[in-house]
């Protein structure tokens, strides 16, 4: 098997009279093994002579002759090895560390009226101020004055604006992109393509956040063509000109009636085509984690790492809303809250026997009476009992008559 490059060099080659090596006419196609035989067959001196005259009658003779002539024998194709290409490769660089890297297109996943804007704002606050970023690691900037663009495909700056002042953040370093009256930013079109080069380029972000992608393309997020060349556009901005670029991008439904906003994000949840998440080097998941039994819209939220190239996972982080103004404000947890689940028989059964010994020590076979009326089995009472290891001890030998149940 070669590429019609291929062919075409072997058959200069063999015009030429150059040794070849390890290839055989069985391996070109038409017409090159045509040519191939036709100089094959010729006395020396007369290899061209007889390629033009097999090729007299051919449909496309004047192109196949063109590019045979036209290639300098000898030639072949060099390929670097990655020692050499490492020689000109730029070291990887993060806004955020492990989080939110340069030149490459980071993906933001979640259900609509999770937070994804205010979570954007937070990230214009902390690098526009040179704040640490979400779990204590510097924001790495090149410009001693960062600015950020947001991209406003929703077109409602006014609510941008609140956000800006409830997080005090210097909004002359805060930039908004957002469709000419009447129109919606669509970047399948070159004068929305061309406008945000502009502003990249004279602007010099730290950062473009792009919200959201469902609002910046007409042509839908469900064909991977059409999906491809918009993300090789975004791509490619955000490498030429070493920035960050955070794409938000909304999830499908769940199926099950399951409450999109509190929904455990994958991968597999991002709408549209799934190139979208091939093309993303790192993809973020944002939903709100039910800490009770009944889900609360002002809950807590978990941000977690979805998808990265380049290492080990990041543990989950979490964060709530602080009412700031007339607007809120995300103030980041020391860690992530835990998921509610509903209480076992067994969690009960240890929440009995906890408040049980509050009143004091007592036997084993007393417990295991009274537990009965409760209906927890002797078993379960043994199981809580070896689980609350730390919160209960024995008075004495546990094989002892004379041993009783006390609280540590």
């Amino acid at each position: 098997m070669l590429s019609q490059k291929m062919q075409i060099q072997v058959i200069a080659d063999r015009l030429a009279r150059l040794p070849i090596t390890n290839i055989s006419k069985s391996m070109l196609d038409k017409p090159w093994a045509i040519c191939w035989e036709a100089i094959e067959v010729a006395e020396v001196g007369q290899e061209s002579q007889n390629l033009v005259r097999v090729l007299e009658d051919h449909p496309e003779r004047n192109k196949i002759l063109e590019q045979i002539f036209a290639t300098e024998p000898g030639q072949t194709k060099e390929f670097p090895s990655l020692e050499e290409l490492s020689k000109t490769l730029k070291p990887i660089e993060w806004i955020l560390d492990s989080w939110l890297p340069r030149g490459m297109l980071t993906v933001l996943g979640a259900a609509p009226g999770v937070g994804k804007s205010f979570l954007g704002m937070d990230l214009v606050w902390r690098i526009t101020s040179g704040k640490n970023n979400f779990d204590g690691r510097l924001i790495n900037t090149h410009s001693e004055m960062p600015s950020v663009i947001y991209v406003d495909a929703e077109a409602i700056p006014q609510v941008i604006n609140e956000r800006a002042i409830a997080y005090k953040i210097d909004r002359r370093r805060l930039y908004l992109m957002f469709p000419e009256s009447g129109e919606s930013i669509d970047f399948s079109e070159d004068k929305y393509r061309y406008q945000l080069i502009e502003m990249v380029a004279n602007i010099k972000p730290e950062l473009v956040i792009i919200d959201s992608l469902s609002s910046i393309h007409s042509r839908g997020q469900n064909n991977v063509e059409d999906v491809r060349e918009l993300l090789r556009f975004l791509s490619s901005l955000a490498q030429s000109f070493d920035i960050g670029l955070l794409l938000v991008h909304h999830i499908r439904k769940p199926g099950g009636g399951q409450d999109m906003q509190a929904y455990n994000l994958s991968m597999s949840d991002l709408s549209g085509s799934g190139h979208i998440s091939a093309m993303a080097r790192v993809i973020w998941g944002l939903h709100i984690i039910q800490t009770e039994s009944e889900p609360n819209p002002n809950g807590p939220r978990r941000l977690k790492m979805l998808k990265t190239n380049f290492g080990a996972y990041e543990d989950s982080l979490g964060f709530e809303f602080v009412a700031r103004g007339d607007s809120a404000v995300i103030k980041w947890l020391e860690k992530s809250p835990e998921d509610y689940h509903a209480p076992t028989k067994l969690d009960k059964c240890k929440e009995w026997l906890l408040k049980n010994l509050e009143d004091g020590e007592k036997k084993p076979a007393e417990i295991v009476e009274s537990g009965a009326e409760e209906g927890f089995s002797r078993a379960m009472i043994y199981q809580a009992r070896q689980e609350l290891e730390g919160s209960i001890e024995n008075t004495d030998g546990k094989n002892s008559p004379k041993n009783r149940w006390r609280l540590r």
